[in-house]
């Protein structure tokens, strides 16, 4: 072998080299776009998932003990969104709360983020239990949201 030879056999050993380092950089690289781009997906679902959650209200009841015998039903909004047109649901079963008591207070034109509004309970010894109150609100998301919600003594 010459001393040309060794020079093209140097020059092909480099430049096999640099194809094998290009090569392995440009697979590292998809494998880095595909990561960034399921980062992203994974960013935008959950920004859409915050949007939408900001636009809904999450109105519940829970019942608690004043003094010993003294009850009141609490319904209150723990959603992010204002709550309109709350409208308390009973049915013929229902004796904890009389429709005289929340008459004056429901339906509700509006109950914001974090606001509640209490009801007196009538507990006494045939009261049972639990019970369960239907409540119906609108906001953002849509018209005749519902949440049947239970409570118990």
């Amino acid at each position: 072998m010459t001393f040309s030879d060794w020079i093209a056999l140097g020059a092909l050993t480099v430049s096999g080299l640099t194809f094998w380092q290009t090569r392995t950089a440009l697979q590292k690289q998809n494998n880095l776009s595909d990561r960034e781009i399921e980062l992203i997906r994974i960013q935008l679902s959950k920004s859409y998932d915050e949007h939408a959650k900001s636009k809904k209200a999450n109105v519940s009841a829970r019942m608690f003990k004043i003094d010993k015998t003294t009850w009141r039903v609490r319904i209150f909004n723990s959603g992010q969104a204002e709550a309109t047109n709350v409208r308390l649901l009973l049915d013929d079963q229902n004796q904890m709360v009389s429709t005289g008591m929340i008459s004056g207070k429901f339906p509700m034109t509006k109950l914001e983020s974090g606001q509640s509004v209490d009801i007196n309970a009538i507990v006494h010894m045939q009261t049972p239990p639990k019970e369960t109150l239907r409540i119906r609100w609108d906001d953002e998301s849509g018209l005749n949201r519902e949440n049947t919600t239970e409570i118990t003594i």
